[in-house]
């Protein structure tokens, strides 16, 4: 669950009659989770004196609502503190309040109703730890993201001369790779969804993007994918209107374009997944979930198929350094793609599962580990990473051993799966695998 920040500005009274007032909680800047804010509420707790002989209501406004907080806690404390007198029997002693309030909307206002009147007192909103860009029509996009998407996608941020010499060294090592050691090589860029869906798009894109430059850099015969104008016309929505990551529809077009230009073949060929049952719901998604309260949109989800009944190894590694390998008997060609990918990766798994009888995904985001090919000895490879990350190179010569190794030493680890009968073809790269974790 998401974690949020409360933000509350005192608002100064403009007269020297007001009541005397503290809020304990909650504090500018504290930090709740979005389970206990949903389920429990935001705590609101404090004083308030009130000398005066008309009565005083403490209210919360928040969006249409208005609730009453009443003053029922004693605070002894307040009285002797503030007032300098005996609490014991104080007309004043019930001045405090303690009160959890469910939230419906992320701005609220604390304030003071005398003699019908309502006086400000407080204003606050609660705020996602990163921030987010809302466009038209309800789509969610990053703002302030540590790849600067926005300053990519503006050409404000361009691709530097260090990085574009660090790119064409990469896409070049790794293009003649592909034909000294006779595997079908590619690398796909998954783009971000406001290069797709620029319509819904506060700015305007620039030629002058990073990732333009980067398509003058790639060599004639490497098999590069960047589907933009792809998903963009795919008869289903290709993105999620409240996540960063393309739908299940644009994983599985994704998937057979991967293995279109792997095997050279017609991706009409490659349509098997015709009889896919899919079910709407409504999600939220790793934008979605940052907003208060979390924004959600209906998106498919696939019901008669899940990649994880096929996963015979999986390190559980977090992020970089994961390692999950998927077998798959009844797959339409009986061979081994290795997948150098990112987070856009997870959802093709239920589609390549399907293609490929063996899967073994590596969380590397387009690096490359030359041990692990060693070991695999995959028939097809291919390179994932996400558009928004190309600011900065992959790398060609890259070890998974030392991800995993940092993962120990942070005590970041957690248990690795295997399967209690392993396929034959997997036996011994997920012995590695196994090694790897323990070294």
């Amino acid at each position: 669950m998401a974690v949020y920040s409360i933000i509350t500005q005192r608002v100064e009274s403009t007269t020297s009659k007001a009541p005397r007032w503290h809020l304990d909680y909650p504090c500018n800047g504290q930090s709740i989770d979005g389970g206990e804010l949903i389920s429990e509420g935001l705590l609101f707790q404090g004083w308030l004196l009130n000398g005066e002989a008309s009565p005083t209501s403490l209210v919360i406004v928040n969006g249409d609502e208005v609730k009453k907080i009443p003053l029922n806690r004693a605070r002894p404390d307040v009285i002797s503190k503030v007032l300098n007198q005996a609490p014991e029997n104080h007309d004043l002693l019930s001045c405090g309040f303690s009160e959890r309030i469910k939230l419906k909307h992320s701005e609220f206002t604390l304030g003071i109703v005398e003699n019908g009147t309502f006086t400000e007192i407080i204003s606050g909103s609660v705020e996602g730890k990163f921030q987010i860009l809302e466009g038209k029509g309800g789509w969610l996009f990053l703002d302030n993201d540590t790849n600067k998407s926005i300053e990519q996608y503006t050409g404000k941020l361009k691709l530097s001369r260090a990085a574009q010499a660090e790119w064409k060294e990469y896409l070049e090592l790794l293009n003649t790779f592909s034909f000294s050691a006779q595997i079908p090589v590619c690398l796909l860029v998954a783009p971000s969804k406001e290069m797709v869906y620029e319509e819904y798009y506060p700015y305007n894109f620039s030629k002058k993007a990073p990732i333009e430059k980067l398509k003058e850099l790639v060599p004639e015969t490497l098999n590069f994918i960047l589907p933009i104008e792809e998903l963009r016309n795919l008869d289903d929505r290709s993105f999620r209107v409240c996540d960063t990551h393309w739908t299940l529809h644009g994983a599985r077009f994704a998937a057979q374009l991967v293995t279109s230009k792997l095997m050279s073949r017609n991706i009409d060929e490659l349509n098997v997944f015709e009889g896919d049952v899919y079910q709407n719901r409504e999600v939220s998604g790793d934008l979605g979930s940052k907003l208060f309260p979390p924004q959600r949109h209906e998106e498919d989800r696939l019901t008669n198929f899940n990649y994880r009944h096929c996963v015979v190894f999986d390190n559980n590694v977090d992020n970089f350094g994961r390692i999950i390998v998927m077998y798959h008997k009844h797959a339409v060609f009986k061979e081994t793609l290795l997948i150098f990918g990112s987070s856009s990766s997870y959802t093709m798994f239920h589609y390549l599962c399907r293609l490929y009888s063996s899967v073994v995904f590596v969380h590397s985001a387009g690096n490359i580990d030359h041990k692990i090919i060693e070991v695999v000895k995959p028939n097809y490879i291919c390179a994932q990473t996400n558009a928004r990350f190309v600011v900065k190179a992959p790398k060609y010569n890259d070890s998974v051993n030392n991800y995993i190794a940092q993962k120990k030493e942070n005590g970041s680890l957690g248990g690795a799966f295997i399967a209690e009968k392993l396929p034959d073809e997997c036996v011994s790269y997920v012995d590695y695998f196994k090694q790897i974790l323990v070294l």
